[in-house]
This record gives structure tokens, C-alpha cells and sequence, in this order.
């Protein structure tokens, strides 16, 4: 039987609901905070529940940490997704494409960001679980556009997981700063025009500069922020 080309969205239910609800308090405390300050009180009283409640949903903090951290692989499956329709493309083009939807999942979803980068700094067993479960494959792949670019002479020889790490690390900078620039400047980055200006800077600023002499790819992709 043909599917209906309309689907029906069921309504979540109570404990789905306070679960999600859970999870979504839990990776913003994770994120801003780090594994070892957030505690499972303080969890439960911002989301608007008992510590029974939240016991009976996650078991300890270990697990919830996982469940929130998996909330974000369908952020990055929807990535995957869109950079799938462009696996044809040279994989200069690819790697273009990568860091405007890195940029834009970034703004959107800040979380992925300070997770990595809090993380990624500290090493460990959560850091293993990131890369199996959500980071490794797709930061191998992008390692692997960058070498093919590199052969095909669009890119400067550099390290390739440098380079990954590089682009990655110059688009969530502004991101996770954004309250230093907000008491250092007294400027709000996450507006239309600073958002666009960002998107500016990583891809014809940063991402430019790797960009092989002769290059072909075409650098200009965003408009000038103007007052």
C-alpha cells in the first residue's frame, strides 16, 4: 500500500514530554557548565521536576549526560544528509558547503559547540563516547575532502585533521563567546547581520586562506554586512 504523502505527528505524552524536557535543560546545563559542575538537583529544578522524577526518567547523571548528547545527533544527521546531495561536487565545493552548514548549525544550536569544545579539551571516556557515537565518522570524512582537495591542488598542504579542527574551532569561537563580545564590545554577534558578517569571515577570511594559489572555487559566497 502506497504511504500517504500527509503524516500524522502524534502528540508526545506526559513522561515523553517531561523527558525531552529533561534532556533539553541537561544539555544546555552540560554545555555551559561542564560535566563536573551540573548536578542532578540542579537539573531537576529548572526543568520543573522532582528528583524522583528525573531519577525515574535517567538513572544517574551518566546517563543522562548520554541522552542529551544523542538529542544532537540528529543535528548532525540533517548535516550528513544535505552534504550527501552534493557528494558528486569536488571536494572543494564539499568542504565549502560543510563549514556554511557547520556555521549555520552552530548559531542554532549552540550546545554542539561548547560540548565539543569542553570536551575536546579534557579527553577521557566522554570524549571516546563523542567519537564514536556522534563526531568521529563525520570529522574523518571531512579530513578525507580535505586531502582530495589537496590532491586536486585546491587546498595548501596542510595537516588535514589540522585542518578540520582549524575550521571548526575559528566558526564556534564566535559562538561560544558571544557573552565575552557582548561585556568586551558591548556587540551581540547572534543578529541577521552579525550572523552574516561571521559566515564572511570563516568562509572568505578563514577558509580562503587555506585555498591553494589558482584556486578555482569561488570565494565570494556571502553579502557584506552593511550598516
Amino acid at each position: 500500500m502506497a504511504l500517504s504523502s500527509t503524516a500524522t505527528v502524534l502528540p508526545l505524552g506526559k513522561g515523553e514530554r517531561t523527558a525531552a524536557r529533561i534532556r533539553e535543560v541537561a544539555l544546555d546545563q552540560f554545555s555551559r557548565l561542564g560535566f563536573e559542575r551540573v548536578t542532578m538537583a540542579g537539573i531537576a529544578e529548572e526543568a520543573g521536576v522532582s528528583q524522583a522524577t528525573l531519577h525515574h526518567h535517567f538513572g544517574d547523571k551518566d546517563q543522562l549526560w548520554r541522552a542529551a548528547m544523542l538529542g544532537l545527533a540528529n543535528v548532525i544527521a540533517e548535516e550528513e544528509r544535505l552534504l550527501a546531495a552534493a557528494q558528486d561536487a569536488a571536494a572543494i565545493v564539499q568542504l565549502r558547503m560543510a563549514m556554511r552548514l557547520f556555521l549555520q548549525i552552530s548559531w542554532k544550536h549552540p550546545a554542539l559547540g561548547r560540548i565539543v569544545a569542553l570536551e575536546g579539551m579534557a579527553g577521557g571516556e566522554r570524549l571516546v563516547w563523542l567519537n564514536e557515537h556522534l563526531l568521529g565518522a563525520r570529522n574523518r570524512r571531512l579530513a578525507a575532502l580535505v586531502r582530495k582537495a589537496i590532491a586536486d591542488g585546491e587546498l595548501k598542504p596542510f595537516p588535514p585533521e589540522q585542518v578540520v579542527v582549524t575550521l571548526q574551532a575559528g566558526a564556534v569561537g564566535i559562538v561560544n563567546l558571544r557573552p565575552l563580545l557582548e561585556v568586551n564590545f558591548g556587540i551581540d554577534p547572534d543578529t541577521p547581520r552579525g550572523r552574516a558578517a561571521h559566515e564572511e569571515l570563516v568562509l572568505d577570511g578563514l577558509f580562503a586562506g587555506l585555498l591553494a594559489d589558482g584556486a578555482e572555487v569561488k570565494k565570494k559566497t556571502t553579502r557584506r554586512a552593511r550598516r
